[in-house]
């Protein structure tokens, strides 16, 4: 099939995300905002574009090629379902589904369909990640024997949150979903290392709808290698707090995916910084999500699968239900009391 020289792309669901997408859309070429799609009259009334309160509508827009989808995880599938079938190729937020069982529909259809689908997994591509990855590839650190991945996020950081966000039969899960995605495929992809689930620790202690705040997971590298995992989400505050030490046996790699890194070694010591202390974290998140935008409109462009191809979120989100499911089944036999409960494997 011949590449398309310029791609019209539909946002379908125009609210914070949204409209982040836009922005990073004026950092590619080749491609245009041709329209959005929101229920919301004041986020239509974000835009010059035509802007349709049903995403249907959208997606009769003969000038729309692509579309992004930037709804709450439960409408992922329908939406994504009436894309395929409307002929559109797409980019979709994080998760690709509300559950893998979704996700591995929608992955079927576009393929049968033949169409790009790709899940915006924004870490791959935020300059620290990408430099540490080929740091470790170089075997600068030698073989990984530990990994501890933090990341603390306080409310107020990219506006108020949706109230969906605290619903789990609308989100799919808390801050072990929703950010925990990122951070066991960043692990793999960094390490080259499938991961295992060993245990998890889910908390419920900021009264956050019936989602978990903060989550915990014990893993293991293919080497056997001991993973940590760790978020948390605060009701207060407007700060990210964000570090990956991955410990090898000839040094430290020290990862601030949002501002730079250290690499220890007994022969040197390097670092690197990308962003000034005072830029806002907006700004910071936006690069990450401009490179995944560059990847998506190339990869429609030149007819291809992009990278990553969407099942690789899909590997990290099996895990995470995995998680889930013991929580579950755990909490049957826990103190009803009690807000936090650990889940062994």
């Amino acid at each position: 099939m011949a590449s398309i020289s310029s791609v019209g792309v539909g946002i379908i669901g125009y609210g914070y995300t949204g409209q982040q997408l836009a922005r990073a859309l004026k950092h590619v070429q080749n491609a245009t905002l041709v329209a959005i799609a929101d229920v919301n009259e004041a986020n239509r009334r974000q835009t010059s574009n035509p802007a349709f309160a049903d995403y249907r509508d959208l997606l009769k827009d003969s000038s729309v090629d692509a579309v992004c989808i930037c709804l709450p995880h439960a409408l992922h599938e329908e939406v994504a379902v009436a894309a395929i079938e409307a002929g559109k190729d797409l980019l979709v937020e994080k998760p690709l589904c509300i559950s893998l069982a979704a996700g591995e529909r929608v992955c079927d259809l576009a393929r049968k369909a033949e169409k790009i689908l790709m899940v915006e997994m924004t870490h791959r591509f935020l300059q620290p990640l990408m430099d540490a990855r080929g740091i470790i590839s170089d075997e600068a650190i030698g073989e990984i024997l530990a990994i501890n991945d933090v990341v603390v996020e306080d409310f107020g950081l990219f506006g108020a949150p949706p109230s969906w966000m605290f619903e789990r039969t609308i989100a799919g899960g808390g801050v072990g979903l929703t950010s925990g995605i990122h951070l066991f495929d960043h692990v793999m992809w960094l390490a080259g290392q499938p991961l295992t689930l060993e245990s998890a620790r889910l908390m419920r202690s900021q009264n956050f709808g019936d989602v978990e705040d903060t989550a915990s997971f014990s893993l293991h590298l293919e080497n056997g290698a001991p993973v940590h995992i760790l978020l948390c989400t605060r009701a207060n505050g407007s700060g990210l707090e964000g570090m990956i030490n991955i410990y090898g046996s000839k040094g430290t790699l020290r990862v601030r995916p949002w501002g730079g890194w250290r690499l220890e070694t007994t022969e040197r010591v390097d670092e690197r910084t990308y962003f000034r202390p005072e830029t806002p974290v907006p700004e910071r998140a936006l690069a990450g999500m401009t490179g995944a935008m560059k990847e998506f409109i190339s990869a429609v462009r030149e007819r291809r699968q992009p990278d990553p191809a969407p099942q690789a979120s899909l590997v990290s989100q099996r895990l995470i239900e995995q998680a889930y499911r013991n929580n579950q089944a755990t909490a049957s036999v826990q103190d009803k009391n009690r807000r936090g409960f650990s889940t062994v494997i």
